[in-house]
């Protein structure tokens, strides 16, 4: 599952190292098709296709200066294609796993098993949280990354971990002081 190389490619090459906009225009229709089907066939979404695509020739574009001394720019775009690709769905499979465990830390706790009063209880808990702890724990759960709700959020990164880290320890303590009332509860029940 290679590439086709496009007609002129290694005049084409030459012009784009030498800054040349239109003929990197010509390099990138003449391969995005080729790409996208390749990228689209492993991630089966058109929206991170497009990201991954856009990436590998941003790449050419800004290392330019190398490709006239590329023998076959074919198999290097399609190298830098499986590269971007495969860093994509490590990263995925990294995001999912920490939201995983982001979500097991908050939802279950030693002594209590996951439920739907848990859940409920959970919900409840989020609302009381001040503004800023909310949002910034909201977007954790989401799958962002620390600096990408700073962005969002126009707050330091330093910030955002504090945020987090507050929200982390009251609910945590809310969830706690739950499993203890139920507990009291269920120990000085009458028989």
């Amino acid at each position: 599952m290679g590439l086709i190389s496009i007609d002129n490619e290694r005049d084409i090459l030459n012009q784009i190292a030498n800054s040349d906009e239109q003929a990197f225009t010509v390099l990138f229709n003449g391969y995005v098709h080729q790409t996208g089907k390749i990228v689209y066939a492993i991630t089966g979404s058109k929206e991170q296709t497009e990201e991954i695509v856009q990436d590998v020739f941003l790449k050419v574009w800004n290392e330019r200066a190398k490709l006239p001394a590329i023998q076959k720019f074919n198999a290097y775009l399609f190298i830098l294609l499986r590269n971007h690709t495969i860093n994509y769905i490590n990263k995925l499979i990294t995001e999912r796993k920490h939201q995983q465990q982001y979500s097991k830390f908050i939802l279950h706790t030693p002594d209590q098993p996951e439920t739907a009063a848990t859940h409920e209880h959970l919900e409840k808990a989020i609302e009381r949280l001040p503004s800023q702890q909310k949002t910034v724990f909201l977007l954790r759960a989401q799958g962002y990354k620390n600096p990408e709700i700073a962005d969002k959020m126009n707050l330091s990164t330093d910030s955002v971990k504090k945020y987090n880290q507050l929200a982390l320890k009251f609910l945590q303590r809310m969830i706690s002081i739950k499993v203890h009332i139920a507990f009291a509860i269920f120990l000085f029940k009458k028989p």
